[in-house]
This record gives C-alpha cells, sequence and structure tokens, in this order.
C-alpha cells in the first residue's frame, strides 16, 4: 500500500465527508478519532515512535467532544470496537495508516482483521508522516461540531415535546375508560405528530369528531402492524408471548418442529427494522427467498441478470405460468417435473411479491448476492442471455452481487438445500442486514433510509397474567434504559432459538389494569419498577348536565353516580368505585333528545350491570347493597331495588321448626331479595332520585 498516495486520497474523503449533508454520524467519528490520535502523537517527545495507549485517546476524544447525557456511545468505543476488514473497505479508513505487524499494539496475538480490539495505535511510519499528523491538527472541526449540536438540540427539544411513556398502565377501577383510552395512548405513542394536530386536552372529553379521527387512524396503524393486542390471562405464557416450539409440517410432508415467535419478539423485531438506521428498501414484512440462479459455479446467465436487475429461473418448456392456458405439450412437460422442480417453480412465478428479498446462494453454506423484487412475474420467449431454458423472469433489484457470506449460523445452522426457489424463514431482514455488514458487506450506498416509526403493544388485563412466567427474563429489556440505541442497552440469548435479543427504544408498551380485579399493591414489583402508572379514576364531570327525563320528573345522572361511589368508597374502597362508562351511553341519547330511550338505557345498567357487579364487590352482604342503593332510607318498599324480608318466630318455627336456634341470641332473620324484572320499581323515577336524594316523606308516590 502506497501511503503518500492513500493520504492525498484521504484529503480528499476528508474535504467531501465534511461538506456532506446531513452528516454521517460514523464517518464524523473516524475523523475526530484520527484528529485525536494525529494532536497526542504531536505532543509526544520528538523522533519519538511509541504508540498511544488506547485509555489515552479516548481520553482525548472525551475532553475534545464530550458527549452529553450519555445520549450515545463514547466515539472512540462505537467507531473502534468495530471489526473491520482492510480488504473489503470501501473507503479511507485510518486504521490503513496503524496497521502494522507489531503484537505489541493487540489485546490478543491474533491481528486486528479478525476484528480483536487494539490495547494503543500508532501512525505509521512513511516520507508524509509528518504532514498528514500536521493536516490533521490544523483540521478545524468546529463548525460540524455546531451543527451537531444544534441537531443534537432539535431531536431532544422534539423527543421531550412529542413522546409518550415507553412503559405504562392505565389503571383504574372497571369503567373508568381504560381500553377506551388505549386508543388514544397507542396512537399518541404511534403517531405523536398526528395527536398533535388533533388539540386533544386531557381535561375535557374527546368530541365525537375527535374520536372518529382517532379510531381511524388507529385502525390504519393496526393494519400496519405498528399497533398489536394482546390480552393476558391465567394460561398465558413465555411461549405464546416470545417464543416457543410449534410443531410444522414440511417440504417432505414430514412434522418437524420448529420455533415461532410470540406477539411481543415479532414487533420488536419490526421496530428495530424501522428505528430509521436500515435502508427502506427492505421492508421488516418481506418474505426471504433463497434463489440459485444456473447453478453456482461461473455462468453467463447469472452474470446477465447481476448485470440487468433481472432473475430467472429454469423449465421454460412450460409457457407462461401467468397465463390459465397451456398447450398439451406444455402440460405433459409440467406433469413430468418433479415435485422438487414444480414446487421452486411455483414459488417463483406465484409466490415471490414485490418487495420481497431474493438471496443468491453461492453453495449450501453462502450467499453472493441479495435483492428486492421490483416488478411482478414475466414469461420471456426469447430466454436469458440467449439461454432457452431460462425464460421465466422476475424483476430484481440487486443492492450488492459478487461476495461470498456464509449464512449457517444465521439460518439456525441449516445448510441451503438443492431446491431451486424456496422460502428463508429462520430470519428476517433485519438479521440478514446486520450479519451481511458485520461482513462488510452495505446496502446504504444509494439507498434512502426510513424514517423512525413508533410501535405499540397493548396489553389488555395485564394483571391477570404471570408476569414473571409470561416475559422471563426479558423483563429487564423492557426498561427504558436497556432499551437497544441506549447507552446501557442490553442483549440476551433467547434460550430456545439461541438467537440474540434486544427491545428496540421506538417500542411502546401500553397495559391496562383493572383494581377492582386485583389490588395494585399486590402487583409484581418488577413490573411496577418498569413502568409508569397513570391514575383512571371515575370522572362524574363528564356526565354533568346529564339529566334523563320521564313521567315529568328528571334524574341527575351525575348526582347518582357521586353518591353511589360516595357509599361504596366508605362501605369497600375507591379502588371498588363504578366508573362513567357505564352511564356515558345515557349522555349520547340525551344529547340527542331521546329521553325514554335514555331511561331504558339506565333501566338495564343498573339491573345487568351495577346491582351485579355491587353483589360481586360485597359478597352478597346485602344489607351494604341496600345502602349503597339508598334502599336503607326508602321507607317505601315500593321505591326499593333491594327488598328487605324480616323474618318473625312464627315464619322460622314454620319453616325449620321449634329448634332452630337462629334467633338465640335475639338477632334477626333477615331475608333479601332483588325486584323481580317485571316490578313496577324499575319504571319509578323516584327509586331513581332516591339514591341521591334523602326522602323525608314517609309514603312515595307509585309511578308507573
Amino acid at each position: 500500500m502506497d501511503l503518500n498516495e492513500q493520504f492525498r486520497i484521504y484529503k480528499s474523503y476528508i474535504e467531501e465527508t465534511l461538506k456532506e449533508f446531513p452528516l454521517k454520524p460514523v464517518k464524523i467519528n473516524c475523523i475526530k478519532v484520527f484528529k485525536a490520535l494525529a494532536e497526542l502523537t504531536s505532543e509526544l517527545p520528538l523522533n519519538s515512535f511509541d504508540f498511544i495507549s488506547r485509555e489515552e485517546l479516548q481520553l482525548r476524544v472525551n475532553e475534545r467532544y464530550p458527549v452529553k447525557a450519555n445520549s450515545k456511545r463514547q466515539e472512540v468505543n462505537k467507531y473502534l470496537s468495530q471489526r473491520f476488514n482492510i480488504a473489503s473497505s470501501l473507503e479511507p479508513d485510518f486504521i490503513e495508516f496503524t496497521l502494522e505487524d507489531d503484537e505489541n499494539v493487540y489485546c490478543r496475538e491474533d491481528g486486528i482483521g479478525g476484528g480483536r480490539k487494539r490495547t494503543g495505535y500508532r501512525i505509521r511510519k512513511f516520507s508524509q508522516r509528518a504532514d498528514l499528523i500536521r493536516y490533521l491538527c490544523q483540521l478545524d472541526l468546529t463548525e460540524i461540531i455546531q451543527v451537531e449540536e444544534q441537531s443534537s438540540s432539535v431531536s431532544i427539544s422534539k423527543e421531550t415535546k412529542m413522546t409518550s411513556p415507553l412503559n405504562q398502565i392505565l389503571y383504574g377501577p372497571p369503567g373508568t375508560g381504560k381500553t377506551y383510552h388505549t386508543v388514544e395512548a397507542a396512537v399518541k405513542a404511534a403517531d405523536p405528530e398526528y395527536f398533535a394536530t388533533l388539540d386533544i386536552s386531557n381535561d375535557v372529553f374527546t368530541s365525537a369528531k375527535q374520536r372518529e379521527q382517532l379510531r381511524q387512524r388507529y385502525q390504519e396503524l393496526v393494519e400496519a402492524k405498528r399497533i398489536r393486542f394482546v390480552t393476558f390471562h391465567q394460561s398465558y405464557g413465555y411461549e405464546e408471548f416470545v417464543e416457543g416450539m410449534r410443531a410444522i409440517t414440511n417440504d417432505d410432508h414430514q412434522i418437524e418442529y420448529k420455533v415461532q415467535a410470540g406477539i411481543f419478539k415479532q414487533i420488536c423485531t419490526d421496530a428495530l427494522a424501522n428505528t430509521g438506521e436500515q435502508p427502506s428498501i427492505l421492508k421488516p414484512e418481506a418474505k426471504i427467498w433463497k434463489l440459485s440462479i444456473d447453478g453456482v459455479k461461473a455462468s453467463k446467465v447469472r452474470e446477465y441478470c447481476f448485470k440487468n436487475n433481472v432473475a430467472c429461473v429454469g423449465w421454460g418448456q412450460t409457457g407462461d405460468m401467468a397465463s390459465a392456458e397451456h398447450s398439451a405439450k406444455e402440460i405433459e412437460y409440467i406433469e413430468g417435473l418433479g415435485p422438487l422442480a414444480k414446487s421452486s417453480l411455483m414459488e417463483f412465478t406465484g409466490r415471490i411479491a414485490q418487495g420481497d428479498i431474493v438471496v443468491c446462494v453461492k453453495g449450501m453454506w453462502s450467499i453472493q448476492a441479495i435483492g428486492v423484487v421490483s416488478g411482478d412475474y414475466y414469461y420471456d420467449e426469447g430466454g436469458t442471455a440467449g439461454n432457452q431454458e431460462f425464460r421465466h423472469v422476475l424483476p430484481v433489484d440487486w443492492l450488492a452481487k459478487d461476495f461470498d457470506v456464509n449464512i449457517y449460523e444465521l439460518n439456525d445452522n441449516t445448510r441451503l438445500t438443492l431446491k431451486t426457489c424456496y422460502e428463508l424463514n429462520r430470519f428476517n431482514s433485519l438479521d440478514l442486514y446486520e450479519r451481511l455488514k458485520s461482513e462488510g458487506v452495505y446496502l446504504d450506498k444509494g439507498q434512502s433510509f426510513g424514517e423512525r416509526q413508533n410501535y405499540v403493544l397493548v396489553i389488555d388485563e395485564i394483571n391477570r397474567g404471570n408476569i414473571s412466567k409470561i416475559f422471563g427474563e426479558l423483563i429487564t429489556l423492557i426498561e427504558p434504559s436497556k432499551r437497544k440505541g441506549k447507552s446501557e442497552w442490553i442483549e440476551l440469548m433467547l434460550p430456545q432459538s439461541n438467537k440474540s435479543f434486544s427491545v428496540p427504544e421506538n417500542l411502546h408498551i401500553i397495559g391496562t389494569m383493572n383494581t377492582a380485579d386485583r389490588s395494585l399493591a399486590m402487583m409484581d414489583t418488577a413490573l411496577r419498577r418498569r413502568f409508569d402508572f397513570v391514575e383512571m379514576m371515575p370522572k362524574p364531570q363528564l356526565l354533568e348536565g346529564v339529566k334523563v327525563r320521564h313521567n315529568g320528573h328528571e334524574i341527575d345522572i351525575e348526582a347518582l353516580m357521586i353518591a353511589l361511589n360516595k357509599r361504596i368508597e366508605i362501605l369497600h374502597d375507591r379502588e371498588h368505585t363504578l366508573g362513567h362508562a357505564f352511564f356515558m351511553p345515557l349522555r349520547a341519547l340525551v344529547d340527542q333528545n331521546m329521553h325514554e330511550e335514555a331511561f331504558a338505557e339506565l333501566v338495564t345498567v343498573l339491573k345487568n350491570k351495577v346491582i351485579p357487579l355491587l353483589e360481586e364487590y360485597f359478597f352478597e352482604d346485602w344489607s351494604k347493597i341496600r345502602m349503597v342503593l339508598a334502599d336503607n332510607q326508602k321507607t317505601n318498599p315500593e321505591v326499593q331495588f333491594i327488598k328487605e324480608n324480616k323474618q318473625s318466630k312464627n315464619d322460622l318455627d314454620g319453616i325449620f321448626g321449634p329448634h332452630h336456634k337462629l334467633d338465640q341470641y335475639g338477632q334477626q332473620v333477615i331475608q333479601y331479595s332483588v325486584a323481580a324484572s317485571n316490578e313496577p320499581v324499575w319504571n319509578n323515577v323516584q327509586a331513581y332520585i332516591g339514591i341521591y336524594q334523602t326522602l323525608t316523606n314517609a309514603h312515595v308516590t307509585v309511578e308507573s
């Protein structure tokens, strides 16, 4: 390597890099590190050729280019800890100026080409070494640093303004709108820019128009798989949530067991592929297909395909597979094909879709090209590169070719079979992208990067599941500081697939919890520490002004709800109060002046929802249920929902005989019964008004 010529190339490279917009952080960090190394080298004694230790270089970079609030990895480690292969380097690299056969600068005996860290760095001797050091020391990065700081400031400001908590649980009594508000919370987390345009206030109930807009956007995000919904229950486990073994039938019609991703792993994979760090042309949902183009030896057909952005397979005598009509000769040819050939042909001509990823194999263990399908299948009568056998064609945008990357481990230690075309379902596009990048195959050149997209997993009834059983070892990974992209991010090895796994910082988890079902104090401590808890209590103010008219009287729904909850809170606790959602349908009907329908709805709510819920809360302690409904204050039995029948001694003797001893201590035996559906109390306005108004009259007129 001529380092003098390399120095000339490197200066041009730096000038071009500093003009780029937006700035490329990896390139800028590389220049910063080399500049710091040159500065430290210039400070050595004259004619000294000592190497600079890694710690010294790290300290100098930190002093010159401080990292604010641990928002990213320190520059030296971010750059130097990567694995570099000089032979496949696509741009000038300062390691070329420091690479030496000197075992003193390696932390192990094997070389830097194998990806080993160095203990120190030394700029190599060549005639322009002093000029290189002087050039780097005089290099002014002030404007670049200012642009980086401004960009970081804008990004942090936007993030602070727009983002929701990464992990939050909406908790409260039944009917407080927890599930209802998950729509709002999910849209706010997944698409904060859109949510901001709706101008929704936390203190005001969303309008019908706003709610419809939220529902529409929510549905769009669900269809895009950016919002997913799951309900926890007692039998739900790690296998369904993260990953588990499933029995499937393979191509040979044999049963085999395969690790299948659960909903949490699926959404994490999709979110990782949409952090804005992967080329947008690689879709996370894209299928990956193994393709053999004219074998693995040198081929004019394959060379033509790579050059002209197409892919093709043989069996050209079948005719156009997109056509419903075939000649007798073509049908005979198709029927004579073996099962693997038939299957490959059907996959290539019928199943591969636009946007799917195609990898061209190099052998049983490796691939030599990767592309994205850019159009629909067509049949070329003339064949490919003059070969009449290869007439089945797919347009493919080849992103990289003529490399040799082993994917045996990526493919779950499974070699590639002889079948010409089939789906590779043991890894996804992100796994493949990272594997190629680790081998120096970059798909970024000339490609745009997709915008960062947030993903949301809604977990309904999160407290009903066994958290330790469901999350397992991954409970640590959901912490905001342990997410991938953060300074303290953690990666674990999944036990069944033996693949590394991390949780991205663009995944939001929203849980709902019914406090009446299980007390907040009983929640798993590990879960409590990792989630923000948002209390959702009854809001009677949402029912302000809702008055249902019936038979010339008005029932104040807000006052009724307040009275019920005051009594429940005293007799039980605030976690078992009634939510406003029970009564919200009344508001909609009253707003439309449909008072008779509203009264009928009130009867249904009280009879079929409120009283059964109170029965569960108080374990059929009917005396307390009567107190909640104020039946104990109503002197007229005709307006009582819960009837009280005091049993006399004669009544008890008649039922149990004279020796029952039910009242031996003077206590009175009381029998309770809920008013039958056809009793007039359900249609009596005063029965409802009596819940929130103390009745002073000894007798109340019964209205029907």
